[in-house]
């Protein structure tokens, strides 16, 4: 299937309450079933994702875009029990994109725009499962000390913290 020219001329903003039913067909249809049965989707189970954190990238007129992508943001904390401290973090993903339009750069742009924005609204990190080779380029390190509920690859949990210096430890704990 060749690619169509206004894929290239892509937008993003926040996820809108127009695109929140073709962002959850969008990543049914990518990712499938399979989905549900992942760690990560513990975090999001029950819980409703940050709405001024999650994109979505849409191309063509207004009144009649087409969802290209999307990225959305959860809310967690990490609980420190030895200090008992709990600190607000977003948990990222997932992050999709129209399988015909990857390697146009979208999922990279909404990546970019989820975590300056979780920056700007004060938030101190960002935690995802992932790639590490995707998302080394944004700053994404192994998130060393951090653990999640239930089972999941050490390796691909990650956490871009917005300040260096910034460690975080303890148990992963989702918000609902």
């Amino acid at each position: 299937m060749a690619l169509d020219t206004l894929a290239l001329d892509y937008v993003i903003g926040l996820e809108t309450p127009r695109t929140a039913d073709r962002v959850i067909e969008l990543t049914d249809r990518v990712f499938g079933p399979g989905r549900y049965t992942k760690t990560a989707e513990r975090l999001r189970e029950g819980s409703e994702p940050v709405h001024d954190l999650s994109f979505a990238a849409t191309t063509g007129p207004k009144g009649h875009e087409r969802l290209m992508g999307s990225v959305r943001m959860w809310p967690i904390f990490i609980y420190d029990e030895d200090a008992n401290v709990r600190e607000p973090l977003v948990f990222l993903g997932p992050i999709v994109v129209e399988p015909t339009h990857r390697g146009l750069g979208i999922g990279k742009s909404l990546v970019r725009a989820s975590v300056d924005a979780a920056f700007q609204k004060g938030l101190r990190a960002v935690l995802l499962v992932g790639s590490q080779s995707y998302f080394k380029p944004f700053g994404f390190n192994l998130a060393e000390g951090i653990d999640m509920p239930g089972p999941v690859d050490a390796k691909r949990v990650l956490i871009r913290y917005r300040d260096d210096g910034l460690h975080f430890h303890g148990r992963v704990v989702k918000v609902i």
